[in-house]
């Protein structure tokens, strides 16, 4: 059976425009899957203040105050976040939260976390304390992952200070 030229050419065309398509299809989403993995500034993290909470058998709990710095031109949405706090160099909380958190272009707000006192970074503090107690407050290290909402991915950020001990005064 042979096929008309008429429909042969009309058969290749269609080839043509399938091709065309499935070009446009494909840099559609080569386009869509770089969405929000544009350069992202690391936001800005710190610890405002440690309050204790009811203890839960051997270990000790606390809500850890956050302060969040967005230096981006879109909102942070944060979906989650593993941390750690580090006194004088001691690891003493960790904790991780599923509390989606969600920070303005250019803007900054504040999370409240709940973490866990290790029990051997908390007697390696206690020790040290208590051999050198801190005359102008309590140096601090964070470290957090946060992770952003949909294909963000995840981002790393350090913040290094001093907790003031006397309260103010």
């Amino acid at each position: 059976m042979t096929v008309p030229k008429a429909c042969g050419l009309a058969l290749r065309f269609l080839g043509q425009q399938r091709t065309l398509l499935l070009a446009i299809v494909t840099a559609t989403l080569v386009a869509c899957a770089n969405v929000g993995l544009e350069a992202f500034d690391a936001p800005d993290v710190e610890l405002l203040g440690l309050a204790p909470l009811p203890s839960q058998g051997m270990e000790a709990r606390f809500q850890v105050r956050l302060r969040i710095v967005n230096p981006n031109p879109i909102a942070l949405e944060i979906d989650g976040m593993a941390y750690e706090v580090f006194l004088r160099d001691s690891k003493v909380l960790t904790g991780a939260s599923n509390q989606e958190v969600v920070i303005d272009a250019y803007s900054e707000g504040t999370a409240e976390l709940e973490v866990a006192a290790g029990m051997l970074g908390s007697l390696a503090l206690i020790r040290d304390l208590m051999s050198a107690p801190p005359e102008d407050g309590l140096p601090y290290r964070l470290e957090a992952k946060l992770s952003r909402k949909g294909l963000g991915g995840s981002m790393r950020v350090e913040r290094e200070g001093v907790l003031n001990l006397d309260g103010g005064r």
